[in-house]
């Protein structure tokens, strides 16, 4: 019993030893991180360093695992792999601009600029006017693009609203034609009335022998053929 109360207490201060590893290497690199924002040193630099800091603590696992074999704690095999994935997990958060030049075309221009604040954190200042002038350049680009398709569908439109009042001119054109020919027509037979008219005033028809001229008076006309009609009659019979 007093075994198995020690194997546990030493199991525990190895534990937390490499607890304490664990905070001390987290400490170190967000340091080094912090330093490496205000120089020159580019995110594969960090990436070199995060892969060597997970390196040596699962170093330091693999020698967990090795005490326990070579101290004989069969039974607290497993729990050395459980703190194995549960250190290896990973619970530092991943710098938001860590990946931030793997993001493809379509994710950079739909981000918001919120986001791409987010993801320029921890980028160096060449890397972040990179992203920047790529983004401007896939916006400009994608404005092109719907204003070349704009343009042309606009093109279209017009078109066919220009055949649709070509066409309503063509007709409007035709309708005009003949209605100036049937003017036409119609002005040849006012002038043709007028000059018959002006005929017909300048050569009077002569009255019949012994026959008395009516003279036409406005209001008269009926009496005056009764008259004339009645006189001639009157001439047959004698």
């Amino acid at each position: 019993m007093h075994t198995r109360s020690t194997r546990a207490l030493l199991f525990h201060q190895i534990q937390s030893t490499l607890l304490f590893i664990k905070s001390a290497i987290r400490q170190s690199s967000r340091i080094v991180k912090c330093g490496s924002r205000g120089m020159t040193t580019t995110s594969k630099g960090n990436k070199a360093l995060k892969a060597s800091v997970n390196s040596l603590f699962m170093l330091s696992v693999f020698v967990l695992y090795l005490i326990c074999l070579v101290f004989g704690f069969p039974s607290l095999l497993p729990y050395s792999f459980g703190l194995f994935f549960l250190l290896t997990s990973p619970k530092v958060k991943r710098e938001p601009g860590e990946n931030g030049t793997s993001l493809t075309d379509d994710e950079l221009v739909s981000m918001s600029v919120r986001e791409l604040n987010q993801h320029l954190r921890g980028l160096s200042k060449e890397e972040i006017a990179q992203l920047k002038q790529r983004r401007r350049t896939l916006k400009n680009r994608g404005y092109a693009a719907s204003c070349r398709v704009k343009r042309v569908t606009q093109k279209e439109e017009l078109e066919k609203q220009k055949a649709e009042l070509q066409q309503e001119v063509e007709k409007l054109a035709s309708e005009n034609a003949s209605m100036k020919v049937e003017l036409d027509v119609l002005r040849s037979k006012y002038e043709a009335l007028q000059s018959f008219a002006r005929t017909v005033a300048r050569s009077p028809v002569p009255a019949a022998r012994g026959a008395i001229t009516p003279i036409i008076v406005p209001g008269k006309v009926a009496a005056t053929s009764v008259i004339t009609i009645v006189k001639s009659k009157t001439e047959a019979r004698s």
